[in-house]
């Protein structure tokens, strides 16, 4: 008998946005991912690399964007989160126990925290 049930969080519960960021970095003036945004990236969702040291590696291609510009775009990935996934979400929880795993990195996390006025 299922008991348990393990959901991911983005593209599940929340919708992401994938082409906002890309649209936000470009007017900020970056042309396009290259390789190196590439392995920064994977390198900050595994952990391997600070906030401070992703927001970095895009200032190196972006100089004219600030800090604050850089996570805005970076967090125009996170869409909505609709009610009736809470709903769901909520009427599971009465009949199995529920887990809710995902890679959100520490740039995400905050917006989510400012989103929700909740700290994790």
């Amino acid at each position: 008998m299922i008991n348990t049930i393990i959901f991911d969080f983005g593209d599940i519960f929340i919708n992401l946005e994938k082409e906002a960021t890309i649209a936000e970095f470009k007017k900020l003036g970056l042309n396009g991912p290259n390789e190196e945004l590439l392995i920064m990236n994977d390198m900050f969702e595994r952990g391997r690399i600070t906030e401070q040291q992703f927001i970095d590696g895009f200032k190196k291609f972006i100089p004219e964007a600030d800090v604050h510009q850089i996570r805005k775009a970076w967090n125009a990935v996170i869409g909505e989160f609709p009610l009736y996934r809470l709903e769901f979400l909520q009427m599971l929880s009465s009949k199995y126990r529920l887990f809710l795993l995902t890679n959100t990195d520490s740039i995400h996390i905050s917006r989510f925290e400012h989103m929700a006025g909740i700290s994790f």
